[in-house]
């Protein structure tokens, strides 16, 4: 089985591309630091970072709503890969497929740098309403 739960935040913003097919289908990629609470390294923890992707509707998500120092909780797998760099070595990866996202802490904390206040809805007296 292949599962795996990260909490952390994000150390960049995620970066949203689209496919060049009939789907136009989108790619998201980011980084997540991730603290290790079993191992401290002079006084704080290690803190792994971990490449994340997310695709399709999950990576439209995450484009629209994470920024660099968000704090997230992701449900996915590990995906491994090769690739041969510009020497002709081949280089494996191993990254994290994002299937969900859970946001965490406060929404002060991380506001989106576009992010902007929902319209004020005018006040209408109740007997004018269109519903009840």
């Amino acid at each position: 089985m292949n599962k795996i739960i990260l909490k952390g935040r994000l150390t960049n913003n995620v970066n949203v591309k689209y496919a060049e097919n009939d789907n136009h289908t989108a790619l998201a990629m980011w980084n997540m630091a991730v603290d290790d609470r079993s191992w401290k390294e002079e006084g704080s923890y290690h803190t792994d970072y971990i490449p994340c992707f997310a695709i399709g509707k999950t990576a439209e998500i995450a484009g629209a709503n994470l920024c660099k120092g968000k704090e997230v909780l992701l449900y996915g797998k590990m995906q491994s890969g090769s690739y041969t760099n510009k020497d002709g070595k081949k280089i494996y990866t191993l990254q994290m497929r994002v299937e969900e996202i859970e946001f965490c802490g406060k929404k002060s904390e991380s506001r989106m740098p576009y992010e902007e206040e929902f319209m004020n809805m005018p006040d209408y007296p109740d007997d004018e309403l269109p519903f009840r």
